[in-house]
């Protein structure tokens, strides 16, 4: 990778601990913090007729986040194998997302008023950044396999579960529909 300008700023880089150290406290520094400043956990500052959250409380809590964070070599690991494959996921469904737009002709895609997709691109979403966690931690593997040896003790009950509490869902979430009031 040496052989370009890039490649040898990037080996530098890497040397430095920018990928494990550097990147990984700003990415928790990043979420954390603006989670706290989001939801005003912490309290909020009073500042003439506006409300502010407290940013130096939020930011000390958002520093030693991130800083325990990078201390855990596990974790930082994880997070640098598992971050390139969520961003593959994100860039196949974009990819989908396109070619599903194509059909449209002239018309704006969106998904909005197609609530199923939207579901369902959500569950599919969450159990492949679920996975891609898993695998990042060494646990796909062994959860795996254990199924797969006990299939028909673990597999086919959850399966029948999932079905069970599905139609609840199913059943549930249409109940009775509230007629419109004519004007």
């Amino acid at each position: 990778m040496a052989d370009t300008a890039f490649g040898v700023v990037i080996e530098f880089l890497e040397k430095l601990g920018f990928f494990d150290v550097i990147l990984p406290f700003l990415l928790v520094f990043t979420i954390v913090f603006g989670i706290l400043e989001k939801t005003r956990i912490f309290g909020v500052e009073k500042i003439g007729d506006k409300d502010y959250p407290k940013k130096s409380i939020n930011s000390m809590v958002a520093f030693a986040i991130a800083f325990f964070t990078v201390a855990a070599k596990q974790v930082v690991t994880s997070l640098q194998v598992s971050l390139p494959n969520v961003a593959l996921v994100l860039i196949i469904v974009v990819c989908f997302l396109m070619l599903a737009g194509s059909f449209m002709g002239d018309k704006e895609f969106s998904l909005e008023g197609r609530k199923g997709w939207v579901a369902f691109l959500t569950i599919v979403m969450f159990i492949a950044v679920i996975l891609i966690f898993l695998n990042s931690f060494g646990w796909l593997e062994p959860i795996t396999g254990y199924i797969m040896q006990h299939t028909d003790t673990v597999l086919i009950p959850f399966v029948l579960i999932a079905v069970i509490v599905g139609a609840m869902f199913y059943v549930i979430g249409r109940g009775p529909k509230e007629k419109k009031e004519e004007k």
